[in-house]
């Protein structure tokens, strides 16, 4: 279910006001949306990327193991995405 276009504006206002928002979760966004992981079933997340899940997967949370390294590692059906603020790697 895609959302609504005011939740979309808030997300994305919020997005843009963010100091460290930068080009790697835009760029981490458009590759999730355009469905190259499948569909993710689990997450490993330090607590200051854990707030970016709610953008990267528009609030559809899977099972999250919290680390304590900085980075977002998203385990989808078809690939793994491991996304820290200096850039993404995507693992087949």
């Amino acid at each position: 279910m895609a959302p609504d276009r005011r939740t979309f504006l808030k997300l994305a206002g919020s997005v843009c006001l963010m100091p460290e928002a930068s080009a790697v979760w835009w760029e981490a966004h458009t590759l999730l949306r355009g469905g190259s992981l499948g569909r993710v079933v689990f997450c490993r997340a330090s607590r200051s990327n854990e707030r970016w899940l709610r953008f990267l997967l528009d609030g559809a949370t899977p099972i999250c193991e919290r680390t304590d390294g900085d980075e977002l590692v998203l385990c989808g059906t078809e690939a793994t995405l491991v996304v820290n603020r200096l850039g993404y790697r995507r693992f087949a």
